[in-house]
């Protein structure tokens, strides 16, 4: 650790000390700054410094990621559950969904991650579900379905008739 690392962690330790206490200078002889005891892959006075996360336990939310992952992997929280709090855990948006922990709307169509898989059935991950060249949340707003290309079953695809002025949701263009 370099010498602004060693200044940081004892003023850390200066601050966690009363005004009469006398503190032992901290160097890398004193201090073990490698010391990792849950073995999940961050230093002992990075979790408590830094994460405040807990040394001595490799998932300090419970969220089934180990603190080093979140930090180191996906830089999310490791003391929260759902770190962009979107309703969905860390855990499920990494392991299970392939959604982005950081951001409630991954695919960034205007809607969150959440109203897309318990909501409305869209692909959390895919901004234009039906693939029809109308992103999801935009189809919700014109009144067509995100799961149909060709809402109103006029044979054009819903962002063909906005390109020719016509409405998706209605019947009134023929292909």
């Amino acid at each position: 650790m370099g010498r602004l690392g060693t200044s940081l962690l004892a003023l850390s330790l200066l601050a966690a000390c009363g005004p009469d206490e006398v503190v032992e200078p901290v160097t890398e002889e004193t201090v073990d700054l490698s010391l990792d005891s849950d073995g999940d892959g961050l230093s002992d006075v990075d979790e408590q410094n830094i994460h405040r996360s807990d040394p001595e336990n490799t998932d300090t939310d419970g969220d089934g990621l180990t603190d080093g992952d979140e930090v180191l992997l996906y830089d999310t929280d490791p003391t929260d559950t759902d770190s962009d709090f979107d309703g969905l855990g860390d855990y499920a948006e990494v392991m299970e969904l392939g959604t982005d922990p950081n951001t409630s709307d991954t695919d960034r169509d205007g809607l969150s991650d959440m109203d897309e898989l318990e909501e409305y059935g869209t692909d959390p991950v895919l901004s234009d579900t039906d693939r029809d060249g109308i992103e999801d949340g935009e189809e919700l707003e014109w009144g067509s379905d995100p799961l149909m290309a060709d809402t109103d079953g006029d044979g054009l695809y819903d962002g063909q008739e906005l390109g020719h002025d016509t409405d998706p949701p209605s019947d009134d263009t023929d292909a």
